[in-house]
């Protein structure tokens, strides 16, 4: 075999294991497991996905929140006591729903810790 051939090959096998082990992945700027704040979302919500430059802007910031996807995961539903999205829910049991604004969502997270970075 040629060793052209076997060096596209090697590139291939690694470009290949890359992409299964999410190496080329995206992450999100404003998510972290270890966040007190429990981000609760699903990718079909239309509300959800208008927070997302908001969250963006605050995870530039240091903000973070620990991403619960109820589509994928339904049992969040009613182990935590959700009833829409999106919903966050602080260590200490807090929760806020619905759309918020930059400013609301900010002074909500620096009042339960979730500038960890």
């Amino acid at each position: 075999m040629d060793s052209k051939w076997l060096f596209v090959g090697i590139i291939v096998v690694v470009i290949v294991g890359a992409l299964a082990f999410g190496a080329f992945s995206s992450t999100l700027p404003y998510a972290s497991d270890l966040s007190p704040v429990m981000y609760f979302y699903s990718d079909d919500c239309v509300h959800c996905q208008r927070m997302k430059p908001i969250l963006s802007a605050l995870g530039d910031s240091g903000y973070r929140v620990k991403m619960m996807n109820v589509q994928k995961n339904p049992q969040y539903w009613s182990k935590y006591n959700v009833s829409g999205t999106p919903t966050w829910i602080a260590a200490n049991g807090d929760a806020l729903s619905g759309e918020q604004s930059q400013n609301d969502l900010k002074a909500w997270f620096d009042a339960h810790g979730a500038k960890i970075a």
